[in-house]
């Protein structure tokens, strides 16, 4: 205990010297039977040197130990309590090894992972194709397909560096250190719900090899198919054990570290005070260097609590008002909602290169309480694109399911954030399969088929109808589907009012992709559509961890010196163009759907 408490005044003084710089600068389940776990029992209960022990022959199960680590690098001798397991299933061409173990206290999981690998990088903007260590884990235990409220894919770098594909990265702390031959990756994440002995949740522990820009394999401990980011089915499980009479966690530093690099990180140039958390900051670091060595778990929480408020009473400057900035989907959005609307599957017929036709399908979200019946109440439409190698199932899956795009919708609904609306998930594969042509395939087939079967502002599927209605019609795509998003804008601006591209430019458009000839091209298309900005709105959204963010930031950074045109503000009273930067986002729909949650208040605003 002493030694965390020297650790963290340590950390303190660290956070000072930053300070002087300048600032800008119950889970699971609880095992069904003794015998289904008295190997792991009898393992965990032994005693002696470490030795590599067979937990994953145990129903798939690896033990974790009660015991607090310091999360620095260092293996401190608590881990020696925790038996070693070692990654098993190998694909590609990897001769990495890697070596897990787990501890857990009242608040936490830790692993701690230990890597051969006799080269290193990060060359690759794909964070999954770097050096680095991925856990997985459904504290729950639902084994559920799709990643539920309580399930996670952490993954951190032999840098340090994170990236969260899905679950709240505030939950995440990690600490990397080089060996002679490979690295040392010690992780923490605080669970939802406070574990105890017999506790099982769903894991799986993944490390990715990396050789100059690119993935060369992976190792896992349970998984040998490499799904585990798709399924939480395929996880193995993880038995909480050890915990005696009068045993305490150690101290939580953690959470309030997260908070200092949350604080760290902040321009402050955009904020009217930025003295209330830099004074903060400061009393923080005062009470570790100045005050006594053994910092009390009450101490780190109240400095917590002043932190966090000090950070909540920043006020933005009127120019920095003007962004549009990430605000987590509330993690409750992703339970099934009691007003849950439905799925319908349309086909259609449609023409192909060959000149014959191709039948198609479109899934069509409908929300609670649609009514066919009824033609006094009229639903905007959002038409939103699958990424490459997907398909219209994708997001809604179809009729009876209930994935995560649609437990959003319903309760952004349900919650009144949003108007009840229709949403049609389409494809560009069959078809032209072009999507720099897809726009033909939209105007001509998909808007009549849907905006005739449904109760919709279009009254009928001619093209002065369809026009007379865009104020109602939105189109809107993730990475390829983005790409599609902004040919959609070149060639339906006359039919479709709301535009969100997501993760992807305008490949394709302007030439030679330049940003700025991109910017140049699409203001062009405006300019002689004579539509004034109110007219049009694009909000677009990627993650700062994302491969596809710094192609399209430029491409709407270029496009926002284009005022005449593109005004830029995350009011739409004030302008027609925002972006939003999800920090440490990377290229997955957990993180689109967290962008959709976001935009979806804006569009159609005062429309109906």
């Amino acid at each position: 205990m002493r030694r965390s408490a020297k650790r963290f005044t340590a950390a303190w003084a660290a956070a000072a010297l930053l300070c002087a710089a300048g600032l800008n600068a119950q889970s699971g389940v609880h095992a069904a039977s003794p015998e289904v776990y008295g190997e792991a029992l009898a393992h965990a209960a032994e005693s002696g040197t470490r030795t590599i022990v067979s937990a994953v022959n145990v129903r798939d199960s690896l033990v974790a130990q009660y015991g607090s680590p310091v999360i620095d690098g260092e293996i401190d001798p608590v881990w020696d309590k925790a038996r070693i397991v070692e990654a098993r299933h190998a694909s590609g061409d990897t001769r990495a090894s890697a070596a897990f173990r787990a501890l857990w206290d009242d608040h936490a999981l830790y692993i701690l992972a230990e890597v051969t690998d006799g080269s290193l990088s990060t060359e690759s903007p794909l964070p999954y194709e770097q050096d680095s260590v991925e856990i997985f884990l459904d504290e729950n235990r639902d084994k559920t397909k799709e990643f539920g409220v309580d399930d996670l894919q952490f993954r951190v770098n032999f840098a340090n560096v994170q990236t969260i594909d899905k679950g709240d990265g505030s939950r995440f702390y990690t600490a990397t250190r080089l060996t002679d031959d490979g690295y040392i990756v010690e992780a923490r994440i605080s669970l939802k719900n406070k574990p105890d002995n017999g506790t099982v949740s769903g894991i799986e522990l993944q490390v990715n090899d990396a050789e100059g820009a690119g993935r060369i394999g992976t190792l896992n401990v349970f998984d040998p198919t490499g799904g585990a980011w798709d399924d939480t089915g395929l996880f193995g499980e993880i038995f909480f054990t050890g915990k005696k009479r009068g045993d305490k966690s150690g101290l939580n530093p953690y959470d309030l570290l997260n908070l200092m690099k949350r604080a760290l990180s902040i321009d402050y140039s955009l904020y009217k005070n930025p003295g209330v958390v830099k004074d903060a900051i400061l009393q923080v670091a005062a009470a570790n260097l100045l005050g006594s060595a053994d910092v009390t778990q009450e101490q780190i929480d109240e400095q917590y609590a002043m932190l966090a408020e000090a950070i909540d009473a920043l006020e933005m400057t009127e120019e920095a008002a003007n962004e549009k900035y990430f605000t987590p989907l509330p993690v409750e959005y992703l339970a099934l909602s009691d007003k849950p609307g439905s799925i319908e599957r349309l086909s259609y017929r449609t023409a192909n290169p060959d000149g014959g036709m191709d039948t198609k399908y479109v899934n069509v979200y409908l929300p609670h309480g649609y009514d066919a019946s009824d033609k006094n109440t009229r639903y905007n439409v959002l038409y939103l694109m699958h990424g490459m190698g997907e398909n219209e199932n994708l997001l809604f899956g179809g009729p009876g399911e209930n994935r995560s795009l649609k437990k959003i919708l319903d309760n952004m609904i349900a919650n009144g954030d949003i108007e009840p609306l229709i949403v049609v998930t389409p494809t560009f594969y069959g078809g032209k399969g072009d999507i720099a042509v897809f726009h033909e395939e939209l105007l001509q087939d998909i808007i009549p088929l849907v905006e005739t079967k449904y109760n919709t502002y279009a009254k009928s599927a001619s093209l002065q109808d369809l026009k007379a209605s865009r104020a109602h019609r939105a189109f809107g795509g993730f990475s390829m589907g983005s790409a599609t998003t902004w040919h959609i804008f070149a060639h339906c601006l006359d039919y479709i009012k709301y535009y969100m591209p997501l993760s992807g430019a305008g490949f394709g458009l302007g030439g030679s992709g330049d940003a700025a000839q991109t910017a140049e091209f699409l203001a062009d298309v405006v300019r002689k559509s004579g539509y004034e900005p109110h007219e049009y709105y694009i909000f677009s959204a990627a993650g700062t961890q994302d491969f596809a963010y710094p192609g399209l930031h430029d491409q709407i950074e270029a496009m926002r010196q284009l005022s005449d045109v593109f005004p830029y503000s995350s009011d739409p009273a004030k302008g027609n163009l925002y972006f939003i930067a999800g920090e440490g986002g990377t290229h997955t729909w957990y993180w689109q759907n967290q962008f959709i949650y976001n935009i979806l208040p804006d569009l159609f605003k005062g429309e109906s």
